[in-house]
Protein backbone atom coordinates (compact mmCIF):
# COMPACT_ATOMS: atom_id res chain seq x y z
CA UNK A 1 0.00 0.00 0.00
CA UNK A 2 1.28 3.68 -0.67
CA UNK A 3 1.86 6.57 1.15
CA UNK A 4 -1.74 7.80 -0.63
CA UNK A 5 -3.89 4.55 -0.43
CA UNK A 6 -5.71 5.41 3.23
CA UNK A 7 -8.16 2.46 4.02
CA UNK A 8 -11.20 4.10 6.06
CA UNK A 9 -13.16 2.30 8.20
CA UNK A 10 -17.02 1.73 7.75
CA UNK A 11 -18.92 1.85 4.59
CA UNK A 12 -16.13 3.85 2.43
CA UNK A 13 -13.50 1.21 3.35
CA UNK A 14 -12.71 0.70 -0.19
CA UNK A 15 -11.71 4.38 -0.92
CA UNK A 16 -8.50 5.75 -1.29
CA UNK A 17 -8.17 9.33 0.42
CA UNK A 18 -5.41 11.42 -0.01
CA UNK A 19 -4.13 12.28 3.28
CA UNK A 20 -2.74 15.59 2.25
CA UNK A 21 -6.63 16.50 1.62
CA UNK A 22 -7.87 15.14 4.98
CA UNK A 23 -7.54 17.71 7.55
CA UNK A 24 -8.84 21.35 7.47
CA UNK A 25 -9.03 23.94 10.06
CA UNK A 26 -10.07 27.37 10.85
CA UNK A 27 -10.30 30.01 13.68
CA UNK A 28 -14.13 29.64 14.81
CA UNK A 29 -14.10 31.91 18.20
CA UNK A 30 -11.65 34.53 17.75
CA UNK A 31 -9.13 35.60 20.61
CA UNK A 32 -11.00 38.39 22.84
CA UNK A 33 -7.78 40.58 23.30
CA UNK A 34 -4.54 40.92 21.69
CA UNK A 35 -1.24 40.28 22.64
CA UNK A 36 -0.16 43.77 21.79
CA UNK A 37 -2.50 46.51 22.83
CA UNK A 38 -2.29 49.82 20.89
CA UNK A 39 -0.98 51.46 23.85
CA UNK A 40 2.11 49.32 24.82
CA UNK A 41 3.31 49.17 20.88
CA UNK A 42 2.80 52.76 20.82
CA UNK A 43 5.31 53.11 23.85
CA UNK A 44 7.71 50.74 22.00
CA UNK A 45 7.42 52.36 18.82
CA UNK A 46 7.57 56.22 20.50
CA UNK A 47 4.40 56.81 19.01
CA UNK A 48 2.13 60.12 20.59
CA UNK A 49 -1.22 61.17 19.84
CA UNK A 50 -4.20 58.62 19.06
CA UNK A 51 -4.75 60.11 15.28
CA UNK A 52 -3.82 56.80 14.25
CA UNK A 53 -4.81 53.98 16.57
CA UNK A 54 -7.15 52.78 14.26
CA UNK A 55 -4.42 52.06 11.41
CA UNK A 56 -2.11 50.52 14.57
CA UNK A 57 -5.06 48.26 15.49
CA UNK A 58 -5.44 46.92 12.30
CA UNK A 59 -1.47 46.65 11.94
CA UNK A 60 -1.05 44.21 15.32
CA UNK A 61 -4.58 42.32 13.82
CA UNK A 62 -2.75 41.65 10.78
CA UNK A 63 0.86 40.86 12.46
CA UNK A 64 -0.77 39.01 14.88
CA UNK A 65 -2.57 36.29 12.48
CA UNK A 66 0.63 36.83 10.44
CA UNK A 67 2.81 34.95 13.11
CA UNK A 68 -0.01 32.61 14.00
CA UNK A 69 0.45 31.24 10.54
CA UNK A 70 3.90 31.61 10.00
CA UNK A 71 4.75 30.12 13.82
CA UNK A 72 1.83 27.30 13.19
CA UNK A 73 0.80 28.53 16.76
CA UNK A 74 -2.41 29.87 18.15
CA UNK A 75 -1.18 32.82 20.74
CA UNK A 76 -3.73 34.23 22.46
CA UNK A 77 -7.06 31.28 23.91
CA UNK A 78 -9.29 31.12 20.56
CA UNK A 79 -11.63 28.20 19.42
CA UNK A 80 -10.25 26.04 16.44
CA UNK A 81 -12.53 23.73 14.31
CA UNK A 82 -10.71 20.45 12.63
CA UNK A 83 -12.47 18.79 10.12
CA UNK A 84 -11.25 15.74 8.33
CA UNK A 85 -12.28 13.27 6.40
CA UNK A 86 -10.95 10.04 8.06
CA UNK A 87 -10.08 9.19 11.49
CA UNK A 88 -6.07 8.74 11.39
CA UNK A 89 -5.25 6.13 14.76
CA UNK A 90 -5.75 6.12 18.24
CA UNK A 91 -3.34 9.11 18.70
CA UNK A 92 -5.08 12.91 16.71
CA UNK A 93 -2.13 15.51 16.73
CA UNK A 94 -4.23 18.96 16.96
CA UNK A 95 -2.53 21.90 14.63
CA UNK A 96 -1.68 25.25 16.18
CA UNK A 97 -0.57 24.69 19.44
CA UNK A 98 -0.60 24.99 22.30
CA UNK A 99 -3.52 23.16 22.81
CA UNK A 100 -5.52 23.97 26.07
CA UNK A 101 -8.73 21.51 26.08
CA UNK A 102 -10.81 19.52 23.61
CA UNK A 103 -14.44 20.63 23.54
CA UNK A 104 -15.95 17.73 21.80
CA UNK A 105 -15.53 15.74 18.90
CA UNK A 106 -18.24 14.34 16.49
CA UNK A 107 -19.24 12.76 13.31
CA UNK A 108 -20.93 14.74 10.72
CA UNK A 109 -23.38 13.35 7.80
CA UNK A 110 -24.27 14.38 5.28
CA UNK A 111 -27.14 16.46 6.05
CA UNK A 112 -24.76 18.15 8.44
CA UNK A 113 -26.24 16.43 11.45
CA UNK A 114 -23.39 16.24 14.18
CA UNK A 115 -23.48 12.92 16.38
CA UNK A 116 -20.97 13.63 19.68
CA UNK A 117 -18.36 11.24 20.38
CA UNK A 118 -18.13 10.42 24.08
CA UNK A 119 -15.68 11.77 26.04
CA UNK A 120 -15.15 9.03 28.26
CA UNK A 121 -13.63 6.99 25.11
CA UNK A 122 -10.36 9.63 24.95
CA UNK A 123 -8.44 11.65 27.12
CA UNK A 124 -6.36 14.96 26.01
CA UNK A 125 -2.50 15.12 26.16
CA UNK A 126 -1.81 19.26 26.71
CA UNK A 127 1.69 19.04 27.39
CA UNK A 128 3.17 16.95 24.26
CA UNK A 129 4.02 19.85 20.88
CA UNK A 130 1.57 19.74 19.41
CA UNK A 131 -1.13 18.42 21.78
CA UNK A 132 -2.69 15.07 21.76
CA UNK A 133 -6.45 13.26 21.28
CA UNK A 134 -5.61 9.58 22.93
CA UNK A 135 -8.50 6.81 22.08
CA UNK A 136 -8.77 4.75 25.29
CA UNK A 137 -7.31 1.51 25.54
CA UNK A 138 -10.26 -0.82 24.63
CA UNK A 139 -12.52 1.81 22.96
CA UNK A 140 -13.54 2.33 19.43
CA UNK A 141 -11.96 5.40 17.71
CA UNK A 142 -15.20 7.27 16.15
CA UNK A 143 -16.02 5.57 12.60
CA UNK A 144 -18.65 7.69 10.28
CA UNK A 145 -20.10 5.65 7.35
CA UNK A 146 -22.33 8.34 6.26
CA UNK A 147 -19.84 10.81 4.85
CA UNK A 148 -17.12 10.67 2.65
CA UNK A 149 -15.52 14.49 3.05
CA UNK A 150 -15.51 16.41 6.40
CA UNK A 151 -17.39 13.67 8.70
CA UNK A 152 -15.11 14.33 11.62
CA UNK A 153 -15.18 17.46 13.65
CA UNK A 154 -13.02 18.37 16.49
CA UNK A 155 -13.41 21.53 18.31
CA UNK A 156 -10.87 22.27 20.68
CA UNK A 157 -8.96 25.49 22.45
CA UNK A 158 -5.68 26.74 21.82
CA UNK A 159 -3.15 29.48 22.78
CA UNK A 160 -0.85 30.42 25.18
CA UNK A 161 -3.36 32.18 27.65
CA UNK A 162 -5.51 35.27 27.72
CA UNK A 163 -3.12 37.93 27.79
CA UNK A 164 -0.11 38.82 26.19
CA UNK A 165 1.72 38.64 28.91
CA UNK A 166 1.16 34.41 28.63
CA UNK A 167 2.88 34.54 24.81
CA UNK A 168 6.71 34.09 25.25
CA UNK A 169 8.81 37.75 25.44
CA UNK A 170 10.58 36.93 22.48
CA UNK A 171 7.60 35.88 20.11
CA UNK A 172 5.81 39.50 21.32
CA UNK A 173 9.78 41.21 20.54
CA UNK A 174 9.26 40.23 17.05
CA UNK A 175 6.22 40.73 15.92
CA UNK A 176 6.95 44.62 17.80
CA UNK A 177 9.99 45.29 15.46
CA UNK A 178 7.37 43.59 12.81
CA UNK A 179 4.57 46.07 13.11
CA UNK A 180 6.97 48.95 13.60
CA UNK A 181 8.57 48.30 10.23
CA UNK A 182 5.13 48.24 7.91
CA UNK A 183 3.59 51.46 10.01
CA UNK A 184 6.67 54.11 9.32
CA UNK A 185 7.03 51.89 5.96
CA UNK A 186 3.14 51.97 5.24
CA UNK A 187 3.13 48.87 3.40
CA UNK A 188 2.52 45.38 4.23
CA UNK A 189 4.88 42.80 5.10
CA UNK A 190 4.12 39.44 4.17
CA UNK A 191 7.04 37.66 5.90
CA UNK A 192 8.60 38.48 9.50
CA UNK A 193 11.49 40.42 8.58
CA UNK A 194 14.94 39.11 9.18
CA UNK A 195 15.61 40.19 12.95
CA UNK A 196 11.96 39.05 13.71
CA UNK A 197 12.45 36.02 12.40
CA UNK A 198 15.49 35.00 13.84
CA UNK A 199 13.51 34.80 17.54
CA UNK A 200 10.58 33.64 15.69
CA UNK A 201 11.85 30.47 14.57
CA UNK A 202 12.67 28.87 17.82
CA UNK A 203 9.05 28.32 18.41
CA UNK A 204 8.14 27.57 14.69
CA UNK A 205 5.92 24.74 14.29
CA UNK A 206 7.27 23.06 11.38
CA UNK A 207 5.16 20.35 10.85
CA UNK A 208 2.19 17.84 12.35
Amino acid sequence: MSLFEIPVQGSINQRKLDPKGNRFWKVSTEPAAEPITTAVFKTYARIDGDAEDTLIDNILLGVRRATELYLNRALITQSITLTMDWWPGVVVKLPMPPLISVTSIKTVDEDDTGTTYSSSSYYVRTNPDPGQIVIRNGDTPPTNTDRYYGGYEIIYVAGYGDAGTDVPDPVLVAMKLWATLIYENRIPIAEPPVIAKSMLDYYRMWCI
